[in-house]
């Protein structure tokens, strides 16, 4: 008998590819601030989830301070040295008690140098850098902007709200746009992506046809899928007016606790600035961020 035959195939068991690569540091940024226990955290929680070393990192650096912590003028250098070592040493029992418990592995890592060098110049040694949208307010010596380290530091970085306690990354919204920065995040995430429950991929269709922007998509829903991880919405936007606020307001309705993104910009006479979008989510109002370079 000839004629075309229907075969029915059982369903296949879903096949979990291995990551290529995990998470085996975390650095976080320690400071007197006030959300810097939350921070600790934070990265306390993923250094368990992938027993991975945890390092806390402060910068301080002698200098003519007129308030704050240090609004006594010390004697001389050697004494103010003295002060700051103390100071440091103390940030250093914080990060312990805050993170001891949940964390088998510790560094810490107190240094005389501002935290705007000390954080990119002990990223060597960490896989992600956690650490909160801004600095101690009102200490101009020792703030510093997250982008500026982000770029300087080679590693991505989860930038982590004032309010923020803990981290569940369960809903993740990826926010594509067609760029290298973008496919860094990605794959810098592919580690915390594992973890998430729900995964959300977006893009705002500003420089392309929808159709294409749908065909960005369904080539990483398939990259994501080779490394085990579903994704449950694929959307592409038309842009609005404040694109910033169409992320957000995305992010916000689908419940996302993290946001995936690449950080964009361009250099203006010798200064990086980066776009709208990036600075938003470098301010870490609501949501945790992770993003790359």
């Amino acid at each position: 008998m000839s004629g075309i035959v229907d075969t029915v195939r059982p369903a296949q068991k879903k096949v979990r590819f291995p990551i290529a690569s995990s998470i085996a540091s975390i650095m976080v940024h320690v400071n007197f601030d006030p959300s810097s226990d939350g921070r600790v955290r934070v990265a306390a929680d993923l250094a368990r989830r992938f027993d991975a070393v945890l390092i806390g990192v402060a910068g301080w650096v002698p200098g003519r301070e007129t308030g704050g912590w240090f609004a006594n003028e010390l004697a001389g250098t050697e004494e103010r040295c003295e002060q700051i070592a103390a100071e440091l040493a103390s940030l250093g029992e914080r990060f312990r008690k805050v993170a001891e418990g949940s964390v088998a592995k510790l560094e810490w890592k107190g240094r005389m140098r501002l935290p705007r060098e000390v954080i990119p110049a002990e990223a060597r040694s960490a896989d992600i850098i956690v650490m909160g949208p801004h600095a101690a307010a009102g200490d101009i010596i020792h703030a510093f902007d997250p982008g500026t380290v982000l770029l300087a530091a080679g590693r991505p970085a989860l930038i982590v709200p004032d309010s923020m306690i803990g981290f569940a990354g369960s809903r993740a919204l990826i926010a594509w746009k067609d760029t290298t920065e973008a496919r860094r995040a990605l794959q810098g995430a592919l580690p915390l992506l594992q973890f998430a429950s729900h995964v959300a991929l977006v893009e705002i269709a500003e420089d392309v046809l929808e159709n294409t922007a749908y065909q960005h998509l369904d080539d990483i829903e398939k990259y994501l899928g080779w490394h085990g991880i579903n994704v449950n919405v694929k959307s592409v936007l038309p842009p609005e007016k404040s694109i910033p606020d169409q992320l957000k307001a995305t992010a916000a309705a689908g419940g996302a606790d993290l946001i995936v993104a690449g950080a964009y910009g361009h250099t203006r006479l010798g200064e990086w600035i980066f776009g709208g979008v990036t600075r938003e989510f470098l301010r870490g109002r609501e949501t945790c961020c992770f993003l790359s370079n």
